[in-house]
């Protein structure tokens, strides 16, 4: 790396991407979809070669990219959204078994029960908090106080914990008979 950082020449760069590349895109698979490890990929290496003066000698240089990629991969997650719902063909292409997609739909449809049972008020304030609206932004739109946001906010999820929590206990057996 230090060869590269000084002199630039791409014959460097090509032989510290054939050392760990393949480790890199294995960890970024590990995170993510593969289209999205493709892309954060990419935009780790265009990093290393912006950033190539920074690195220092004093830690590995695989640590170095992987905290790169790290990065991206949550500077991604956070301009995207944090939430990501897997369609059930992406589980059938992933090769789930039967049971693991009829115990997610059993979950969520679980979870759709819980959250229509919460009183209106509460439901409204965890559904745009999920959709990634701040605590600022929903007391604008329900034109309430920030405190009552917060209380509404922490109701509707300690009423939904005890509500899966439940489910799961109640549903437990059923699913060890399954498997």
């Amino acid at each position: 790396m230090l060869k590269y950082a000084d002199t630039s020449d791409v014959k460097y760069l090509n032989e510290l991407i054939k050392r760990i590349g393949d480790d890199l895109f294995h960890y970024l698979l590990s995170q993510t979809a593969a289209d999205l490890a493709h892309d954060i990929y990419q935009i780790t290496w265009e990093k290393v070669i912006k950033r190539r003066k920074s690195y220092s000698d004093t830690g590995s240089f695989k640590a170095w990219v992987f905290k790169i990629a790290r990065f991206s991969l949550v500077d991604e997650y956070r301009r995207v959204g944090r939430w990501h719902c897997i369609e059930f063909d992406e589980l059938a292409d992933q090769q789930s078994s039967l049971v693991d997609v009829l115990m997610m739909e059993q979950d969520k449809q679980s979870f759709d029960e819980a959250l229509n049972s919460l009183p209106f008020l509460q439901r409204e304030v965890f559904i745009l908090q999920q959709e990634g609206l701040r605590l600022r932004e929903i007391s604008n739109i329900t034109q309430t106080e920030m405190e009552t946001v917060k209380s509404r906010l922490r109701y509707a999820k300690s009423t939904l914990k005890q509500k899966l929590l439940l489910e799961d206990k109640l549903s437990l057996e059923d699913r060890e008979t399954v498997k």
